[in-house]
C-alpha cells in the first residue's frame, strides 16, 4: 500500500549576517533558534505555516512589528535584537548562494541596484550617495528580499567610537543635514521624497524608535489611486513624518514656505503670556493692517498656546488668568530622537498665514517658547538642544524684563507695581544674551567676532511700567496695509537710547551678536498685574482679564516678517515730500 499521509509543512531559514541556514520541520518552534531576548514562534495548521509573537519583546517581520499570528505563505524577512533572518516555505536551495560578506544596496521604489558593498560599509554609501536610510534597502547578494537600511544599521556596523568634540569655528558644523524643508522639531533638513508615512491600521501601533503606542512610522512602496501611501495592511495614509526625529509633520508641510521665529528670554520673563497675547491680537489686526487671515496650522500640535490663550481671555479673575512657567521637562517639551539621541524639545506652534483670494501667497510662520534654562551657562548644547532652533529662524525675539533689572527698578520709584517689589529675583538676562551669541554662533560655525545675519528683536516688556520713561510716545507702524519703516526705526532708536543709559551692556550685547536689531516697547496686558491674595496662588502675579488690553505686541512679529517675506508684509509707501 501506499502512504498516502500529507507531509508536514517546512520552514526554511538563513541568517543573513553569518550564513548560516537551515530548515525547521519539527514544528511548532521558535526562530531565532536558542534563548534570544526577542523571537518569533513557527506553528503548522494543516498544511500552512503562521509565524506568531513568542517573547515580550519586538521582532520585525518584512519591516513591521510582529503583535499577532501571520500566515507565511512566502518569503520574509524577520530581524531580532540580535539576528536578520530570510525565511520561507518549503525547501529554499537559492539560500545556499546567499553571501553575508557582500550586501546589495538598492532603491525599494524603483529597484535600482546602487552597488554592492560590505555590510559594514552600507551607511557611508549611503552618505556618499546623499541618501536618508529610510529611503534605501538593503539584502546579502543572492536574495530578493531586503532590510529597510535604517531598521538594520546597528546590525550591520559595529558600535563607533564616541567622537572627541571639535574645538571652534567647526564644532556643531557637520550637525546641518541637506535637504529643502527643515523640520520644525528637530531642524533637521530632509527632501520631500525622504518624509515617513504614518500607518493607519490598528494592528500597527509600534514603531521601533517611538516605543509601542507611537503608530509606525514607515517610507511607503504601495500608493493608491489618488497617490496616498500605503500602510502594511493596505489602508491609505495622510500623515507624515520626520525622517529624523519621526514625530508627525503638520497639515500642508510641505506645500507652503516656513518662517521660524524664536523668542528667547530669561525665566519669568513673560514668554508665555507674550506668545498667548500674540496670537490672540494677529488674529484681530492682521486683516486690518495687511489683509491677511491668521489661522491655525496645526490643531493638536497648538492645543497648548491654544489653550493658554482661552486661559487668559476667558478669565474672569487673575486667579483664573494665571499662567504656568515654561519648564525644560513642561508640556512645552517633548522626549524624541534626534542624531541618535533622545532629548528634550519643545512643542512648535505653527500658523498659518494667507491672502484670501491669492492662493500663491501663503506662509507658515512657526513661533517657539522655550525655557530660559536652556541658554543658561553649563547646560550641555547636545543634552539639552531645544535652542538650536535659533540657528535655523528667520528672526529671533528675546524678550528683556525691566521689572528684574535694578536700574531700571530704581528709574521707576514710586511706580505702583508688584513686580518691582518681588525680592531674590537674579538679573542673569546678560548672561542669556551672550550665551545665546555662543551658542547660535556654534551652530553655525561663526567666529565670535562675527555677527549672524538673522533680524533681532529686541523687546523689552511690561512698558506699561515703564513707557513714561521715553522721551517722546511710540508711533504708529502699520499704515496704509503696510509697514512704516521709518516709524519703526524712529521708535527704535527712542526705546535704544533709555536702554543705552540705563544697561549699556545689553545694547553692546546684542548689537555685537546680530547685523540687523531693532528695538521695540511692548505691553502683553497693557495695565499693571496683580498679586493674588489668598489661595494655593498667594502672593503669586497675574493680569486682571477685566483690563486686558495689549500694547505693540505684534510690530516685532510685523518687522521680522517684512524681512523674511515682504511680498506679505510690504513697507508702506513713502509720504509724498511737501
Amino acid at each position: 500500500m501506499f502512504n498516502t499521509r500529507k507531509k508536514s509543512p517546512t520552514l526554511s531559514w538563513v541568517d543573513c549576517l553569518s550564513g548560516a541556514r537551515g530548515t525547521l520541520e519539527q514544528l511548532p518552534a521558535t526562530i531565532p533558534a536558542g534563548p534570544p531576548p526577542t523571537a518569533a514562534r513557527v506553528i503548522a495548521e494543516g498544511n500552512e505555516l503562521f509565524l506568531e509573537p513568542a517573547t515580550e519583546g519586538v521582532v520585525l517581520v518584512n519591516g513591521v512589528p510582529l503583535r499577532h499570528k501571520l500566515p507565511l505563505t512566502d518569503s520574509a524577512t524577520l530581524q531580532s535584537d540580535a539576528s536578520l533572518l530570510v525565511m520561507g516555505p518549503g525547501e529554499q536551495a537559492d539560500f545556499a548562494l546567499v553571501r553575508p560578506d557582500l550586501w546589495v544596496l538598492f532603491d525599494p521604489l524603483t529597484g535600482d541596484q546602487l552597488g554592492e558593498h560590505a555590510p559594514g560599509s552600507l551607511l557611508a554609501a549611503a552618505r556618499e550617495l546623499g541618501r536618508a536610510t529610510d529611503t534605501l534597502a538593503c539584502t546579502p547578494l543572492g536574495l530578493e528580499i531586503g532590510f529597510n537600511l535604517s531598521q538594520v544599521a546597528p546590525l550591520l556596523s559595529p558600535p563607533e567610537p564616541t567622537p572627541v568634540k571639535p574645538q571652534g569655528k567647526t564644532l556643531l558644523a557637520a550637525e546641518q543635514n541637506r535637504g529643502a524643508h527643515v523640520c520644525p522639531v528637530c531642524w533637521t533638513r530632509f527632501d520631500s521624497g525622504d518624509a515617513l508615512s504614518i500607518a493607519v491600521h490598528e494592528d500597527l501601533r509600534g514603531d521601533p524608535i517611538l516605543g509601542p503606542d507611537a503608530r509606525l512610522r514607515f517610507h511607503p512602496t504601495r500608493f493608491n489611486d489618488q497617490g496616498l501611501a500605503l500602510d502594511p495592511m493596505g489602508l491609505a495614509c495622510t500623515d507624515l513624518a520626520c525622517p529624523h526625529c519621526r514625530r508627525q509633520l503638520p497639515p500642508g508641510f510641505l506645500e507652503r514656505p516656513h518662517r521660524i521665529l524664536s523668542l528667547i528670554g530669561a525665566p519669568s520673563a513673560g514668554k508665555s503670556y507674550y506668545l498667548a497675547v500674540l496670537t490672540r491680537v494677529l488674529q484681530e489686526r492682521l486683516p486690518e493692517d495687511f489683509g491677511l487671515a491668521f489661522k491655525d496650522g496645526d490643531p493638536s500640535g497648538n492645543m497648548l498656546l491654544n489653550q493658554m490663550r482661552n486661559t487668559l481671555f476667558s478669565a474672569g479673575t487673575p486667579e483664573e488668568a494665571l499662567l504656568g512657567k515654561t519648564t525644560l521637562e513642561g508640556a512645552t517639551y517633548e522626549k524624541l530622537p534626534r542624531l541618535g539621541r533622545m532629548v528634550s524639545l519643545p512643542r512648535p506652534f505653527i500658523y498659518s498665514l494667507s491672502r484670501p483670494g491669492q492662493q500663491r501667497q501663503e506662509t507658515s510662520v512657526i513661533l517657539y517658547d522655550n525655557a530660559g534654562e536652556h541658554f543658561e551657562p553649563g547646560i550641555d548644547i547636545h543634552d539639552s538642544p531645544g535652542a538650536m532652533h535659533v540657528a535655523t529662524s528667520s528672526g529671533l525675539i528675546f524678550l528683556f524684563d525691566p521689572t528684574a533689572n535694578a536700574r531700571f527698578k530704581s528709574r521707576l520709584v514710586g511706580v505702583d507695581d508688584p513686580q518691582l517689589a518681588l525680592k531674590g529675583r537674579v538679573d542673569q538676562q546678560d548672561s542669556i544674551l551672550a550665551e545665546m551669541e555662543s551658542r547660535v554662533k556654534r551652530v553655525l560655525g561663526l567666529s565670535q567676532d562675527e555677527r549672524i545675519r538673522t533680524p533681532l528683536a529686541f523687546v523689552v516688556g511690561k512698558s506699561d511700567t515703564w513707557e513714561q520713561l521715553l522721551p517722546s510716545p511710540l508711533e504708529p507702524v502699520a499704515a496704509a496695509g503696510g509697514l512704516d519703516l521709518a516709524a519703526v526705526a524712529r521708535n527704535s532708536d527712542r526705546v535704544r537710547a533709555l536702554l543705552a543709559s540705563l544697561c549699556p551692556g545689553i545694547v553692546a550685547a546684542a548689537e555685537s551678536l546680530a547685523e540687523n536689531v531693532r528695538y521695540f516697547a511692548v505691553s502683553s496686558f497693557g495695565h499693571t498685574p496683580v498679586m493674588i491674595g489668598a489661595g494655593p496662588n498667594q502672593g503669586r502675579i497675574a493680569p486682571d482679564p477685566r483690563r486686558l488690553a495689549p500694547a505693540h505686541v505684534e510690530e516685532p512679529l510685523y518687522w521680522l516678517m517684512h524681512l523674511a517675506a515682504p511680498p506679505m508684509f510690504p513697507a508702506a509707501a513713502a509720504a509724498p515730500a511737501p
